[in-house]
């Protein structure tokens, strides 16, 4: 009995020790088909953890590691190798189709405090993860740079790029990997130039289809402003808008990273990924939070606004070139599969779907589950709080994807216990 417990001792010391935080990534026919973080149990007889929705459990012997799922509904297997802190192998999806799989233990972030001064050179009109990184940078970094207007215009009045939404980046961020979350502190969002040019026409789907019928052209009023003395005032103004004035207000219509997989999505759209959520809260103190699909998240700045009012109702804001400067974090091993907001006021929980009832439930939900798990509430407090504190903006009317924001004071958030 003395030697069996010798040798059982003596295996759990020689055993590798895969406890903890591990990020795991699943392929097939060479595309990525989920992620996340795994937190691994082990004992001196089985290896287990929870992905995707499947309990795993299996053994590890020596550096090979063999798992099976436990449900009978949904059976499937990983088989692979560990080396140091880093396991791959084949995979056998629940659908039966075989796969590859990675997975590597989370590390501590490595940080810089850099301040970098970056000149694009380049400006991108889709959002993808096969376009090339512009700059790699650690968390904790700065970056100060510009971007060209939706028309691809820059502070100059020159084109620099085909229109549609041109955006600057994409960046690299060190450390950064699937189901992580990026953060994005917008320091200055600052005008270059003194002109801008909007729409003149309501997004048709916010108006009803017998006023877009009534709808007559006006060829006199000519959509470019002037931007100076903290407002924008149109440059040829029509006789009953000559006493109109609009507050600047500059802010980024599109802030995103690579989406998912191998997706390709039009910087005009916006999704889980971020992108053109036309926000006219994103600006200048406002931190931004973004999911990461991909090594790195390439992260991707632009659509200069001087001023937005909600909705972006005539599809082209006050549309401008943009002096940017931005910090980047990253919060390891949390990830809402969504973006959301904050600033000194608000908590924003940025709903996008392809209805506005989509995206009001995608807001609500969203911020109803963050309130059940950050301060620990049941259904029925979360209720009370929604019912009585919650706010809503109609964020963005433009494009494929509508979005609407769900957002709670921080006062309200103060009075709870977390």
């Amino acid at each position: 009995m003395k030697l069996l417990l010798l040798f059982f001792g003596v295996y759990a010391l020689q055993a590798a020790d895969v406890t903890g935080n591990w990020k795991i990534s699943i392929a097939a026919q060479g595309e990525q088909v989920a992620f996340g973080n795994v937190t691994i149990e082990q004992t001196v007889d089985t290896v287990k953890f929870k992905f995707s929705g499947v309990d795993f459990e299996g053994r590890l012997e020596g550096n090979e590691i063999k798992l099976k799922s436990t449900s009978k509904e949904r059976v499937a297997a990983l088989e692979g190798v560990l080396s140091g802190d880093h396991m791959e192998g084949d995979a056998t999806l629940p659908n039966g189709m075989p796969g590859k799989w990675v997975a590597d233990r989370s590390k501590p972030l490595a940080r810089g405090s850099k301040i970098h001064e970056f000149t694009p050179g380049v400006f991108q009109r889709y959002l993808s993860a096969s376009i090339t990184p512009v700059l790699r940078i650690q968390p904790g970094d700065t970056v100060r740079t510009w971007s060209v207007d939706a028309g691809g215009r820059d502070a100059k009045d020159k084109v620099r790029s085909l229109g549609g939404n041109p955006l600057t980046g994409p960046f690299y961020v060190e450390g950064a990997n699937p189901g992580d979350t990026l953060v994005v502190k917008l320091v200055k969002v600052q005008l270059n130039r003194n002109w801008a040019g909007s729409g003149k026409g309501v997004m048709g789907n916010a108006v009803s289809p017998w006023y877009i019928r009534d709808v007559k052209e006006d060829k006199n009023l000519d959509p470019r402003w002037t931007l100076e003395n903290g407002t924008a005032v149109l440059s040829k103004a029509t006789p009953a808008l000559k006493n109109f004035r609009v507050p600047l207000k500059p802010m980024l219509g599109c802030v995103g990273v690579a989406p998912r997989g191998g997706d390709v999505i039009n910087t005009r759209d916006s999704g889980a990924h971020g992108g053109n959520m036309d926000y006219n809260r994103i600006q200048e103190g406002t931190t931004v939070y973004l999911p990461v699909n991909h090594p790195g998240a390439l992260l991707f700045v632009g659509d200069g606004h001087a001023a937005q009012g909600d909705g972006e109702l005539t599809g082209d804001a006050l549309e401008t070139s943009m002096n940017i400067e931005f910090q980047v974090d990253v919060i390891q091993n949390k990830n809402i599969g969504m973006p959301y907001a904050e600033n000194d006021e608000y908590l924003m929980m940025i709903g996008i779907g392809g209805s506005l009832d989509q995206a009001l439930q995608s807001s609500t939900t969203a911020m109803a589950r963050w309130l059940e798990k950050e301060y620990k509430l049941t259904s029925a407090e979360t209720a009370v709080v929604l019912g009585f504190a919650i706010k809503y903006d109609i964020a963005d009317l433009v494009g494929t994807q509508v979005s609407i924001v769900a957002k709670l004071p921080k006062t309200t958030l103060a009075q709870l216990k977390q």
